[in-house]
């Protein structure tokens, strides 16, 4: 019997769709993103099932283009299948309403990753249009560009204090004071806490749950301005945010700035 993933998308896999996958000679098993393994799972699977849309966050939530470009770099010969209960015609789409008249080689005749030509449309929020949104800002500078100007004010403050052997209260009128950490860093966590939690069941949620917990590090330092000496100057908030903007550009590079081939519509 072959393997087949889900991603339940904030609802219980119908046991029904279960059934109807074991008829066709398929195993479904929940994948676990939290867990480090999942990719090479989904490397060796031979579907994987989304079950659309995602209907956490009060929202209904689109993945399957976040999902079609991770799995266009790490597994092509996968097969990528959907299923909801809107009636959508689509080769790679299943709708669970009427699973007692769908062909039982339904899979069989399902596109892998490398040879779709499109997405079904099913109704929803794109979530890679959300992603795009994310790093663009809404005309205000993006995600990383507020980060880095955050970060520059703490190198140039670090280098100082390391290269020329500055009093960090020095440092910290004449530097850290004026750029106003605690405002900026705001701006950034309030943008973040309004978008990350949206993407909890797409490739990218493992990278985003660091973000979160590097970001909890450096929260108390930056909402106090940066008085603190010593976390400055033990390198150890230069270092986090270092660690915060390489996850981020990762992820920009990876599914922003490679844009898709293939939209839903």
């Amino acid at each position: 019997m072959k393997t087949g993933l889900f991603i339940e998308g904030g609802r219980p896999l119908p046991p029904v769709l279960a059934a109807f996958f074991n008829r066709a000679g398929y195993q479904l098993v929940p994948l676990q993103l939290a867990q480090d393994t999942w990719p090479f799972l989904v490397k060796s699977a031979a579907a994987l099932l989304l079950m659309l849309p995602d209907s956490s966050q009060g929202m209904f939530l689109l993945s399957g283009q976040l999902w079609h470009r991770y799995l266009l770099d790490e597994a092509p010969e996968c097969q990528v299948l959907f299923a909801s209960y809107q009636a959508v015609s689509h080769p790679n789409h299943l709708d669970i309403l009427e699973l007692p008249t769908a062909p039982t080689n339904w899979i069989a005749q399902a596109f892998p990753v490398g040879e779709m030509k499109n997405l079904p449309p099913v109704e929803g929020m794109d979530l890679q249009e959300k992603l795009h949104r994310f790093f663009a800002g809404h005309g205000d500078d993006s995600i990383v560009a507020v980060l880095s100007r955050i970060r520059l004010v703490v190198q140039m403050a670090s280098r100082e204090q390391q290269r020329m052997n500055t009093p960090y209260p020095e440092i910290f009128q004449e530097l850290v004071a004026p750029a106003q950490l605690d405002k900026k860093w705001a701006e950034w966590r309030n943008r973040w806490i309004n978008y990350y939690p949206l993407f909890e069941n797409t490739p990218i949620a493992v990278k985003l749950h660091s973000i979160a917990r590097a970001a909890t590090q450096v929260e108390d330092w930056m909402m106090t301005g940066g008085r603190d000496e010593e976390s400055l100057v033990n390198g150890t908030i230069l270092r986090i945010l270092n660690d915060i903007r390489k996850e981020l550009q990762q992820i920009e590079k990876q599914y922003v700035v490679q844009k898709l081939s293939y939209p839903y519509r």
